[in-house]
């Protein structure tokens, strides 16, 4: 067994398959670890050649750590030209996974966005669809509301609504409209303020 292997002068898919295909045919060799997940910026030269991700421009959060703040930043896959595609998707191709979607690896998650104008627009310039409704259903929630799975549609047509005209004070009035409790969404009248476990 080889716990860190990357061959990183080769067509990625074509060299694993070859390592899969030794493991199976030979009972000695069990297989191997891919090497490695993030580039090591800590090292240098040739070291930094590992990573099946490197860091983006984005940053995702702050984090306090002792006496200091460090910045988290996004994910960016890492290409693999012989391989013609990202490091990532080589690997998960080869392993029989699902190709890894980063379309929204480097943007402001909807659920951690302020529920605010500012919020609003950070959403909508990102033009995805579920992405909005994710962020709708979020202020639903604050309001003490709820989605049910067959109101989702609604959702979805409300998402795509405020997609197209995203006006400058968009969040005021998709705000206006749910404090209204449209009909497709449960509302409770005891509600109260919690912290959000889900981010």
């Amino acid at each position: 067994y080889i716990g860190e292997y990357h061959r990183v002068d080769a067509n990625q898919t074509e060299d694993l398959e070859t390592i899969f295909d030794l493991a199976e045919k030979n009972p000695l060799f069990l297989g191997i670890s891919y090497f490695e997940y993030q580039v090591a910026y800590s090292k240098t030269g040739s070291e930094m050649n590992f990573g099946m991700f490197g860091l983006g421009s984005f940053v995702l959060a702050e984090m306090p750590y002792f006496s200091k703040t460090y910045s988290i930043y996004c994910l960016a896959p890492e290409a693999s030209p012989l391989s013609g595609m990202s490091m990532p998707d080589a690997v998960s191709k080869t392993y029989g996974g699902a190709p890894v979607d980063t379309t929204h690896l480097c943007q402001a998650n909807p659920l951690a966005v302020p529920l605010n104008q500012e919020g609003f627009e950070t959403v909508a310039a990102q033009k995805g669809e579920q992405r909005m409704a994710s962020f709708i259903e979020r202020t639903i929630n604050h309001m003490g509301g709820t989605v049910s799975p067959d109101a989702q549609q609604n959702l979805f047509s409300l998402a795509a609504e405020y997609l197209d005209a995203s006006p400058d004070d968009g969040f005021a009035t998709l705000a206006g409209y749910l404090g209204g409790k449209p009909a497709w969404a449960s509302f409770d009248a005891a509600a109260e303020c919690v912290a959000n476990r889900n981010v």
